[in-house]
């Protein structure tokens, strides 16, 4: 049976083709396995690709030098973001706020020497953040831009007080490793350089509370000329968070979709989350190959059908959407 293998899948063998890194390759590598048609013609395909991934995942990141270690951070729930900024910035603080886990908080700098990865919760999903040591002009952790590269997402952290110089700062560090950070909903350009990466992001604002940050906001706002979605935060009051989350959970651009056997209320334990725009086959693919294989229609409850309606395997799902399956055998 041919592969049939889409231009999503080709983009990332070319990706991993390029990949200097271990972890650029690992990343490549599980875009490769996420994108593939799942079906018999690419049985051993997947097999060669879970064998290489599990090799890349016991390699150190770069050989040689001690500067070169680097870690990997295996992405959990929805996705995976990466807390980006300069020393100070409240990125640790933000993390014990909005997670379980419980990085040092101090207030002197370089206190993050290694990463701390904590799930945030938002409604019945939940997203990986990774505190990172920070990125500073006179000394930053080579291992960090690797992280930032294999992230979903970027949150700038920015102090407020200090969110003009903290911007600069850090774009032109990303600049100098090939990280081109753009705004949520930046098209990915067709023609970048040779090296360069490609990464999404937005702008957390810490410390709002205090008189000093006042005006901050919208001084960073005009510089930026409205492009960036910024997100004023205290972790001190927790003000802002609950909407860091939604605009978090926004910038992902997916859909959750519950599930349910017929005769039976829906599952709300576990939706699954899947790119906007999939399809009823690609939930299908989610839950298992041989779902995939063996579908017939499913019945859809949503905003975007009548109750139970029957539809096929090209039908796109909507956020919230029920889905029944009813494959051969069942």
């Amino acid at each position: 049976m041919p592969a049939n293998l889409t231009p999503e899948y080709r983009r990332a063998e070319e990706r991993f083709r390029a990949a200097k890194t271990v972890a650029e390759k690992i990343e490549a590598v599980e875009e490769m396995l996420r994108v593939m048609p799942k079906h018999k013609g690419t049985d051993h395909l997947q097999a060669d690709l879970r064998a290489r991934l599990s090799k890349l995942r016991k390699e150190p990141a770069r050989k040689g030098a001690r500067s070169a270690f680097s870690y990997i951070v295996p992405s959990e729930g929805a996705g995976q973001v990466a807390l980006a900024g300069p020393p100070n910035s409240g990125k640790s603080s933000l993390v014990r706020a909005l997670t379980r886990a419980r990085p040092e908080v101090t207030a002197y700098p370089f206190t993050t020497r290694e990463p701390v990865p904590g799930m945030m919760a938002f409604e019945d999903i939940a997203f990986q953040l990774v505190d990172l040591p920070p990125i500073w002009e006179q000394h930053s952790e080579p291992w960090v831009f690797d992280l930032v590269r294999h992230a979903d997402l970027v949150w700038l952290v920015l102090p407020a007080s200090e969110a003009l110089e903290g911007f600069a700062e850090v774009g032109r560090l990303f600049a100098a490793r090939g990280i081109n950070v753009q705004p949520v909903g930046s098209a990915e350009p067709q023609e970048q350089e040779p090296g360069s990466f490609f990464q999404r992001g937005v702008i957390v604002l810490t410390a709002i509370d205090r008189p000093e940050s006042n005006g901050a906001v919208e001084a960073l706002n005009e510089l930026l000329e409205g492009r960036w979605t910024i997100l004023p935060t205290s972790a001190t009051t927790g003000a802002g968070l609950d909407a860091l989350r939604r605009r978090t959970f926004e910038a992902f651009n997916i859909v959750r979709v519950y599930t349910k056997q017929p005769g039976k209320p829906r599952d709300n334990s576990a939706p699954f989350t899947l790119p906007a725009g999939a399809t009823v086959g690609d939930l299908a693919s989610r839950i298992h190959k041989d779902v995939a294989e063996s579908l017939k229609f499913a019945r859809v409850w949503g905003r975007s059908t009548f109750d139970g309606q029957a539809v096929s395997r090209d039908h796109v799902l909507a956020e919230g959407d029920v889905v029944e399956i009813h494959a051969a055998g069942t």
